[in-house]
Formats: structure tokens, C-alpha cells, sequence
């Protein structure tokens, strides 16, 4: 029997690419916080407290989908408990962003469910300070009187989980109470499955997050049990999942089974499977449920346009799924999965969301820095030398501005000319690892010099002198030991190309840190076949059912002339790699061997489908494969002298459009002077800068601050609205930076209650972005022609 969900789901394309939000009304019933008697507070800024500022600030929708869950709470209509039930069922699935949006709904709707401020703290577990703000906003004298004893204790179990730990506590033996806690409201009420759902997390999340030992992985089982024995469609799933990832993923088959099925409108209940088959090295179900996921959360920031970096593990499932094709020898998916990541927008953010703008952006853990590991492992693993030059040249695999980057890809590069037999090529390539080795140590004396100097100016003695330049010196080590052995395999490697096997022999008695793969390819052509297939065998025994591995052992015992072997391991691969690749070099090269074993053509044999699978729609009916900018949205302004200015009247021009809270606003003047500053910048690579204001159009025409860039007038708030520059909440406008392409697509914008600072990041991020769309087109045109 179909699981009823998705038959009030049309495999959610349909439900999550309806109406932008922005065009949406707000319902009516709901009155803004009166600013005569709210706090004092900064243009964009919450009325409601620092808590509110940061997180969604406009109204969404309910979405078919989400869980099937019913939350004991008070509410003055169906519809609110609605929105009620569809936070807890997006807090069941991770999607902290919009368990927000709903949770704001409910206090739209209804003000005096407190319930609903659990609710935005418990989105917030990972920051308390922010968690606390929402709860100070259900507490005071009475505050919670009208609620229900059952209510009260879940907000009371919230209030001690996330203070402050004092009096001796600390922040486990806070976790561990709060375990109890929610026992106790599952235990006044034998029919409350969500206590006993939440019990089950935070059982998992104090074992995993804070080191409390769980002592019977079975009894945590058995409370999830509960829970599906009177809800078997509960998203409690998910929690089942990460219980037993790692410890005995089979016993969790079933959970994940039905893991998307029972949420199938949150992405990342389709990833949660994954774990799952990827523990038990079933790598094709794991690639289906992360692209699963993928699919979903790309229809849902279509539909919301949403930036990707908003989304819960967004970055993770994407790189997880190229790592899953690569095991499959699925390349060419791999690559496309890697290079979209790249593709992606890069907004400087905390950990929270929030925006940092006096802060740099760091590349490591974002979704560009993931698509460029992907990207490089793949290239490396399948011996994509031609497509690794071929990329040189490209935004995909251009220098980053980190040194770990700049290592990699002079390391790639010279191993790719080096592979092909371009020696002169890849010496030049090679010699860029020597120079950046000779910059760190350089940084490395001065750095000791500087601890050395401050240690004696601060009176230390000789022993910690000593210890202050030892601690200065030890990550510049670490730096030129990552360095080293990559340096020395291309010395290898030109030694090789010039024949001197002996020069080369003699280094790799030092040589420690270079990958399996790569070691085979020295020993190959040092003539030791006995150690290249010593090698070969290691690295299949470590990556059993890959692709990849099973067929440089297959090449190996062929070159070492064990054609026995080498067919048995062909006929394993046969299956392994049954959806792989064959033009790749890495399984090209075993057209002998196929010859040799009878299977002429297309060899592989992709093994059926399991059959403990759950409900699984058609991909393509969840979203697009491929994150893609949002079409940027119309709107009309008014100039200084009133006559209308059409957003449409800038399509086919690059443009970065500051939406600010008028001159009134100090935060928005410094941003308008740090923007002009840089206008002769955007000027130059092409791009315009426009500003709208939320002043009326005679106070733009009087204001003084005349930036070297247009400034008309949206004061009657639809242009901040179509682009969602608006807190249906508080309904307010807030500031909005925006940076729409040639193409009118955005490819990248910041809307929060404070303006974008960086205007120099931007110009930098907004040419980046727009290179990559000018590579395709050339690559279309070029193709045309041929």
C-alpha cells in the first residue's frame, strides 16, 4: 500500500514551487508591536528583542509534507496548531530555519501561545544565548498561568536545559536533567509521543555532542518504538537513524527505510538514510537518498528563494553524494554535483546565520571550499589529467586564496602534466610548492623572532623563552609538514621523467604521506610490479565495493601477469561499478581484460534493486538536480522627482541594488559611503550600483548624501517586499544587498536587520559568480562552432 503522504503531495514539485512568498498576502488579525511601547531599537532591528533579529522574517506557508505529528499545545484555531505542529515536525527533521518561520506564524496568529517560544528556542539548541532570548519572552509574573501543567513543563525543562550552568552544575549534568525532564511529561501522559521523540534526540545528541554514555543503545531503541508503535509515520525515524549510525546500522534498515517517506517535504530526511546505507557500504542507496535531498531543498529555495548556506547540512549532503558517485565511478554526476557546490553563492555568516560583516570570509567548511575537496578527489581518484588542465584555466579550479588551496592545485596540476608527459609543464607547476614552502618559513622566523622578544620584554626566563618560541614555531611546522611529501613526490616524479631512477629511489626512502594510488604509479615505473600490487591489494581491502579501487587491483594483477586474478577481480567489478563511467581512463584500460573475460561493449551489470527499500518517487518529481539563481523579482520606485522607475528598465546589465531604511538611518549611511567608495571598482568590471530608499521621494531629492550611484525611492515598501527586504511580523522593511547578473537572475544577496559592510568582498564575489555563467556561454558558442 502508497503512503498516504504522498498522495497529498504531488511529489512536491508542484507544492514547493507555487508562489514566491513575496507575493504572497499577510493574514490579517495580526497587529505589529506598537513602537511607542516596545524597546528602543535601530532601523531593521526586531521590536521583539535581539533574539528575533536574525533567523526568517517573512511569512511562509504550510507545507504538504512536513511529518505527521501532534504537539499537545493550546491554540486559538486549527490552523495555528497547525503551524504549531509543523515546527515540531521541522524541529524532528533539523530544518531549524523554517521550524522558525513557523513558530513566528504561530505568534502571529497567536499571541498568547507560549509554546511557541519553546519552540524557536529549542530551533536554537546549538545557541543558547540566542535560545534564552526567546524564552525570557514566555516568562514574568503570571506569564504562563493560562497554560496547561503539561505546557508549563515543557517550558520549564527548556528554561533548565539552556541557563546558564551555576551552582556546581555544569552543562552535562544540565543535558542529563533534562532528559529526566522530558521522561516526566511523557510519564503524565502515557499518549505523549513527542516527549518520548524528544527524550529519544537528546538521548542521542548527549552521547554524541556532549560525551554522556548511553549505556543500552537497545533501551533508547525501545522509546522510539513507543513512539512508531502509535504514530508509525513519525519523523522519531530520523532520531532512530542516528542512533545507530556507527554502532549497528543494520538494526536502523527499517527506520531508514522510511525515512523520506514520513517527511518527504524536508530535505534532510532524505539524507538521513544515507548514513545508514553508507555505513553498510551500499553506496547506490546511499547516492539516491543524498541527491534525494539535494532535489528537495533546491525546489524548496526556489520557492522561498532561499540562499543554499540558510539550509541545515546543505553543503554536507552535496559532498557526501559526490563522494557516494565517486565510489560508484559515476564521475561525470560527481563532478557536476562538485562544481555546483562551487557554483554557490559565498555570504559571510557565523555559525548561527547570523551576518558577520567586519569579518573575513573563511573558505574552510563552506560550500565552496567542500565542491573544491570534491572536485580535486575526483579528478585525482579517476586520473582526470585533461580535465584537470582543462579546468585549470576555469573558475572552477582557480588559485584560491587560501595556502591550502594554492597547494593543491599546483600539486594536481604538476601531477597532470607530469601523467601526460609534459615535463617542462609540470616543473613549472611543481615549483610553485618550494616558493610557498620558502614564504612560511620566512613567516616562521619572524613569528619566533616576535615570541622570543616579547617573552624576554615580559621578564620570562630561559626555560619559558624557550617554550614561547617552541609553541610560535609548531604551526609553521605542521604547515611545511603537509608541504613536504607532496613536494618530494614531484621531485620524484622528475626524476622519473628524466630517467633517474636511482635520484628517485633514493627519495623514496623518505617518502611518507602520499596516497596509495599515486605510490602505484612510482613502483610501476620503477619496474616494481610485486609492490604496486602489494599496494593495489591494500587500498581495495580498505574501499571494498568501490569502483575505483576494485579496478586499479584488476589493472594491477593484469600488469602482473595474473590473468586469473585479474578477471575474477573483473567479473567482482563487473557488478560494483554496474552504473560507472566506462570512458574514464581508469576503467577504459581494462578493455584487454573485458576482452579477455568474453564481455565485449558495455561489460557492467548493475545489480537490482534491494529490496528493504522505502516508498521512492521519481527523482526529477522532487526538484532540480542543480542549485540555480532565482529569477530576480519586478518592482516599480519613484525618482527624486517622482516619476516611476521600473526595476525592469535595468535587465541585461550586472547590478548590485542596496536596499536601505533611509537616511534616518546612521548603519545605512556607512554603508552607502563604503559602496561609493568602491563605485569606480563595480564601475569597472562592469556591474551598476542602485540604492532604494524607504524615504519619500521629495526627502530623496533634498537629502544631502548625493552617492556617485542612482538612490530612488521605495517608501511605499512594494519593491522592498518583491524582494524580500520585509518582516512580515513586525512588518517593517529591513536592509537588503543584492547582486543580480546580466541574465536578471540573483545571484547572491544578504537581507538581515543590519547592512552588508564589505562592499570590497562583494565586488570580488559578485565577479567570481559572474565568471562562471561568461566560461559557459564561451564553452556553448565554441561548441556551435564546431
Amino acid at each position: 500500500m502508497k503512503n498516504p503522504i504522498f498522495r497529498t503531495v504531488p511529489f512536491l514539485l508542484t507544492a514547493l514551487l507555487g508562489p514566491s512568498i513575496a507575493a504572497e498576502e499577510p493574514p490579517t488579525g495580526h497587529a505589529p508591536p506598537d513602537p511607542a511601547v516596545a524597546a528602543p531599537s535601530l532601523p531593521g532591528h526586531s521590536l521583539l528583542g535581539q533574539s528575533f533579529n536574525d533567523g526568517p522574517r517573512r511569512e511562509g506557508a504550510l507545507i504538504p509534507g512536513c511529518g505527521a505529528v501532534d504537539f499537545p499545545v493550546t491554540a486559538a484555531t486549527d490552523e495555528t496548531r497547525q503551524w504549531f505542529n509543523q515546527g515540531v515536525a521541522q524541529l524532528h527533521g533539523f530544518w531549524y530555519w523554517e521550524a522558525e518561520r513557523s513558530f513566528r506564524t504561530v505568534l502571529k496568529r497567536d499571541p498568547k501561545c507560549l509554546m511557541a517560544y519553546w519552540g524557536l528556542a529549542m530551533a536554537n539548541v546549538e545557541n543558547p544565548a540566542r535560545a534564552r532570548g526567546f524564552l525570557e519572552k514566555s516568562t514574568g509574573e503570571h506569564a504562563r498561568d493560562h497554560l496547561t501543567d503539561q505546557e508549563r513543563a515543557w517550558l520549564s525543562a527548556a528554561d533548565r536545559y539552556l541557563a546558564e550552568p551555576k551552582d556546581g552544575k555544569t552543562k552535562k549534568d544540565l543535558a542529563k536533567q533534562f532528559v529526566r525532564d522530558l521522561e516526566d511529561i511523557a510519564a503524565a501522559d502515557p499518549a505523549d509521543v513527542e516527549a518520548r521523540a524528544f527524550a529519544l534526540a537528546f538521548l542521542w545528541r548527549n552521547s554524541y555532542r556532549d560525551g554522556i554514555e548511553l549505556g543500552s543503545f537497545f533501551a533508547a531503541d525501545a522509546i522510539g518504538r513507543q513512539v512508531l508503535a502509535r504514530n508509525p509515520a513519525h519523523p522519531v525515524h530520523h532520531y532512530l537513524i542516528h542512533l545507530w549510525d556507527k554502532e549497528k546500522p543494520e538494526r536502523a534498515l527499517d527506520a531508514a527505510a522510511q525515512g523520506g517517506p514520513c517527511a518527504p517535504a524536508i530535505a534532510h530526511m532524505w539524507h538521513m538514510p544515507g548514513h545508514i546505507y553508507s555505513d553498510l557500504e551500499r553506496w547506490s542507496d546511499s547516492a539516491w537518498q543524498q541527491e534525494a535531498s539535494a532535489r528537495v531543498d533546491h525546489a524548496h529555495m526556489i520557492r522561498t528563494r532561499t540562499m543554499p548556506d540558510l539550509i541545515h547540512n546543505y553543503a554536507h549532503n552535496n559532498e557526501w553524494l559526490a563522494r557516494n558517485l565517486n565510489h560508484l565511478g559515476r564521475v561525470r554526476d560527481a563532478l557536476t554535483v562538485a562544481e555546483n557546490l562551487i557554483e554557490l553563492p559565498r555570504i559571510p555568516r557565523s555559525p548561527h546565520g547570523k551576518a558577520e560583516p567586519e569579518q573575513q570570509y573563511h573558505e574552510g567548511g563552506s560550500a565552496w571550499q567542500l565542491g573544491r575537496n570534491r572536485l580535486v578527489e575526483t579528478l585525482l581518484r579517476w586520473e582526470l589529467w585533461d580535465e584537470a588542465l582543462r579546468l585549470a584555466n576555469t573558475p572552477w579550479l582557480a588559485a584560491g586564496g587560501e595556502e591550502a588551496d594554492k597547494v593543491e592545485r599546483a600539486h594536481l596540476l604538476a601531477l597532470a602534466h607530469f601523467r601526460l608527459g609534459h615535463t617542462a609543464e609540470a616543473e613549472t607547476a611543481a615549483a610553485e610548492l618550494p616558493k610557498l614552502a620558502e614564504d612560511i618559513r620566512k613567516e616562521r622566523a619572524a613569528a619566533v623572532d616576535k615570541a622570543e622578544a616579547e617573552a624576554r620584554k615580559a621578564g620570562k626566563n630561559r626555560e619559558e623563552i624557550q617554550k614561547a618560541t617552541a609553541d610560535a614555531l609548531k604551526p609553521f611546522q605542521e604547515r611545511l609538514d603537509r608541504l613536504y611529501p607532496l613536494t618530494c613526490e614531484l621531485e620524484i616524479l622528475a626524476d622519473l621523467a628524466h630517467d633517474r631512477k636511482d635520484a628517485a629511489r633514493e627519495k623514496m626512502k623518505s617518502l611518507k604521506g602520499v596516497h596509495d594510488q599515486r605510490l602505484m604509479v612510482i613502483h610501476t615505473a620503477l619496474g616494481d610490479s610485486a609492490k604496486t600490487l602489494e599496494l593495489a591489494e591494500a587500498l581495495e581491502d580498505r574501499g571494498q565495493k568501490q569502483a575505483q579501487p576494485l579496478a586499479l587491483l584488476t589493472y594491477a594483477q593484469w600488469a602482473a601477469g595474473k590473468k586469473d586474478e585479474a578477471i575474477a577481480s573483473f567479473q567482482k567489478l563487473r557488478g560494483v561499478a554496474g552504473t560507472a563511467d566506462l570512458e574514464t581512463p581508469l576503467l577504459a584500460r581494462l578493455r584487454e581484460i573485458a576482452d579477455a573475460a568474453a564481455c565485449p561493449g558495455d561489460w557492467r551489470t548493475p545489480e537490482p534493486p534491494a529490496k528493504d527499500l522505502g516508498e521512492r518517487p521519481p527523482l526529477d518529481t522532487l526538484g532540480p538536480l542543480r542549485w540555480s539563481p532565482f529569477p530576480s523579482a519586478s518592482w516599480t520606485a519613484s525618482g527624486g522627482d517622482g516619476a516611476p522607475v521600473a526595476s525592469d528598465s535595468l535587465n541585461g546589465q550586472p547590478r548590485v541594488l542596496l536596499f536601505f531604511l533611509g537616511n534616518a538611518c546612521t548603519h545605512c549611511n556607512t554603508q552607502l559611503q563604503a559602496f561609493s567608495a568602491q563605485n569606480a571598482a563595480f564601475v569597472k568590471a562592469g556591474i551598476r550600483l542602485m540604492a532604494v530608499s524607504t524615504d519619500t521621494p521629495p526627502e530623496v531629492a533634498a537629502s544631502g548624501n548625493k552617492p556617485p550611484f542612482p538612490v530612488v525611492s521605495g517608501s511605499d515598501t512594494t519593491a522592498f517586499k518583491a524582494v524580500d527586504a520585509w518582516d512580515d511580523f513586525e512588518e517593517k522593511p529591513l536592509h537588503a544587498t543584492v547582486f543580480i547578473d546580466a541574465s536578471n537572475r540573483v545571484r547572491w544577496q544578504h537581507i538581515g536587520h543590519e547592512p552588508f559592510m564589505k562592499p570590497e568582498f562583494l565586488l570580488e564575489e559578485a565577479q567570481r559568480l559572474a565568471a562562471f555563467e561568461e566560461t559557459k556561454e564561451a564553452a556553448t558558442a565554441t561548441a556551435a562552432i564546431h
